[in-house]
């Protein structure tokens, strides 16, 4: 597996450095996750090999911080950082004597001052003995000087590394590394108010970081020192610095008829045009989040993309860092900044609420973007990943915070949840969250999102998110069904059975029941909530085919189990190919059938000679609704010329076939 990994990142940075720039496959999409997931797990798995040492301290409870101040000089050559961190902060107990901070055992404390008289350093605690004990609600205020050479593993924390020959700073401290190179209360469930960020480097280099640039100061030496300052409350993860001698280019987000935001990018200098092309749509991206999500939250400072070293995104407030731009991968880092950013996990179990959202948004956007059969499609490449609980139980285990059932299944709970709710009371749940006060540039858990949308929708749903969060698997649904005269049109008798092992619930969910016949068709909804369970639907037309679940809003496996006889008439048909949408099209359009059992189905398109122009791969379906997209290519990647085409699909034995309109 490593091999394969080692592979996946030499095609990342040498021959496709660009491979996501829109995800049109599901090889595609597969690839940007797992290098997404398994760089992040591989980063972090190096950083910490003695892992049982990320646990908080009950000490760390007695204080609330307030602001960080970060005073740092950085010296590439010698891969070293010195400086000052100065915090200030409330007490929370009734006599607090010290303050229990992180900070990785390697680093050198120099000196402390300010209301802190003494230290110890011991492993990665540092301890900060205070003048006077505080009562809860007084304040304090300490700085350390240090001086050392951060540990990174050779992927996140702190980087020394370099790019085109020039000097390259990163860091990237999800979810321990913060410690690694500044002494923090590295939790994140106490956000600083305001951070600021001085940072002396060569004066070839540009530093950047969070919030706003104040200045700028060239110091005579051969040095700069560059002040951010964020004015907004963060948590100590997303503290972050990226240095380099970058390029940068700038749009404005016009969120209003008289108001407008910088967005600014820092893209190496080779790589500027290429990635002027790729972000060409981000500003529009950030528009149509602030459209549903609500307001973009640091709207008083900026947001852009600095381009770092490491093999994927991190959604540090106000400046996502990315080494490429595809725009699965840009959606998905933006995002965060509702999700993650503005409100962040209280705690590492919770992560589902961060990685879940952001990825749920990039199917959101490409909803808007490239309509309902992509977003089907998207969805569909994310179902993979279901045993085990979204809720993580062991965050000792970095490979088991960011596994990837966290962001894939994560996703799919929102869009199962939206369907549960309905699309109304959906969006306007994210809205709610979002806007809520107990959470808006704070933190929450499972529990105070689940509280907004029952508040919202009015709904009791304690029975979807025990299953979904809590629990483990999905459903596999195994059904029968017949019709026969009722007294009034026909009644269907559909009985199904939940055949999924014994170590995962029976699973509570609405199903959308999908009757069609040749010239009719209808959708009604029951509640399926036993292992075998019988339903007796009426409609006013005798069907000859019937779906679960069609559209996909359950994450599940389906079988169909025909009995003897059915509609009167034999065995139901196989398969529906239904019409391209859109149609007329040009730049791509997305072809929908739906399988009754599992089959081996091959999808071709002829022109209207007769000759075989694209034959997409064939292969083994599962029951239900599938979506294939054409981009009006041949098999050579050559552009067809306008006109109109049919495309088949066929088992081997039975096919069916439908004609479109390719307008260049």
């Amino acid at each position: 597996m490593m091999k394969r990994y080692v592979f996946y990142f030499a095609l990342l940075f040498g021959v496709v450095p660009n491979l996501f720039a829109q995800p049109a496959t599901r090889e595609q999409f597969q690839l940007q996750r797992q290098l997404t997931v398994q760089a992040k797990q591989q980063a972090l798995a190096r950083k910490f090999a003695a892992e049982k040492r990320v646990s908080a301290s009950v000490a760390q409870s007695w204080f609330d911080v307030k602001y960080y101040g970060l005073n740092l000089n950085i010296d590439p050559t010698a891969q070293a950082i010195s400086g000052s961190v100065d915090i200030q902060g409330e007490s929370l107990i009734a006599d607090l004597q010290q303050v229990e901070l992180d900070f990785a055992g390697n680093m050198t404390v120099d000196a402390v001052s300010g209301n802190a008289i003494s230290f110890a350093h011991n492993g990665d605690r540092l301890v900060l003995n205070l003048d006077a004990p505080r009562a809860a609600g007084q304040t304090f205020s300490a700085t350390i000087s240090y001086h050392g050479q951060p540990q990174s593993g050779g992927f996140g924390a702190f980087v020394f590394s370099q790019q085109n020959s020039q000097p390259l700073i990163w860091t990237l401290s999800e979810p321990y590394g913060a410690r690694l190179w500044w002494p923090c209360k590295d939790t994140p469930n106490d956000k600083a108010d305001k951070v600021d960020m001085m940072v002396t480097v060569p004066a070839k280099l540009t530093a950047t970081s969070n919030g706003r640039l104040l200045s700028r100061t060239d110091n005579g030496d051969g040095t700069a020192t560059f002040h951010w300052q964020e004015n907004y409350p963060i948590t100590t993860y997303l503290v972050s610095l990226a240095i380099t001698n970058y390029a940068t280019f700038t749009e404005w987000f016009k969120y209003s008829p008289t108001d407008s935001m910088e967005v600014t990018n820092y893209i190496y200098p080779a790589n500027l045009e290429r990635a002027k092309s790729d972000l060409s749509s981000m500003v529009d991206m950030l528009s149509f989040f602030h459209d549903i999500f609500g307001p973009y939250p640091f709207l008083s400072e900026k947001y852009g993309v600095a381009q770092f070293g490491w093999g994927g995104g991190m959604e540090h407030q106000t400046l996502t860092s990315q080494s490429s731009f595809g725009e699965s991968l840009t959606a998905h880092e933006l995002a965060h900044q509702w999700w993650g950013d503005m409100i962040t996990n209280a705690y590492w179990p919770e992560i589902w609420l961060n990685e879940g959202f952001a990825s749920y948004a990039e199917a959101l956007y490409f909803e808007d973007k490239l309509g309902k059969g992509y977003y089907r499609q998207y969805m569909s490449w994310m179902d993979r990943l279901f045993e085990g609980s979204i809720y993580r139980t062991d965050t000792t285990s970095v490979g088991s915070i960011f596994n990837g059932i966290v962001y894939d299944k994560g996703a799919w709970v929102l869009h199962m949840l939206r369907h549960v709710v309905g699309d109304s009371a959906f969006f306007d749940i994210l809205k709610a969250y979002g806007d809520d006060p107990r959470f808006k540039y704070g933190n929450a858990t499972t529990a105070g999102f689940r509280s907004v949308c029952e508040a919202v929708s009015g709904m009791d749903l304690s029975w979807f998110f025990d299953q979904w969060i809590f629990g483990s698997g999905r459903p596999i649904y195994q059904y029968s069904w017949q019709s026969r005269q009722g007294v009034e049109g026909y009644d269907v008798d559909l009985h199904i059975d939940q055949i999924q092992s014994s170590q995962h619930p029976v699973f509570t969910m609405p199903i959308d029941i999908h009757l069609e016949a040749a010239t009719q068709d209808t959708v009604m909804s029951i509640l399926n909530n036993e292992k075998s369970q019988s339903f007796t639907l009426n409609v006013p037309f005798n069907p000859t085919v019937l779906f679960l679940d069609e559209d996909a809003w359950i994450l599940k496996q389906v079988q169909f189990v025909p009995t003897s006889v059915e509609n009167g008439a034999g065995l139901p048909q196989q398969f529906i190919l239904r019409q391209n949408y859109p149609n007329p099209f040009n730049a791509g359009t997305t072809i929908n059938f739906t399988l009754q059992r599992p089959d081996q189905i091959a999808l071709k398109i002829y022109n209207a000679a007769g000759q075989l122009v694209r034959q997409f791969a064939a292969g083994f379906y599962d029951a239900g609704n599938h979506h294939v997209l054409w981009d009006g290519k041949n098999d050579h990647g050559q552009a067809l010329a306008s006109g109109v085409y049919l495309y088949e699909i066929s088992n081997g034995k039975l096919s069916q076939s439908k004609k479109l309109l390719l307008m260049n």
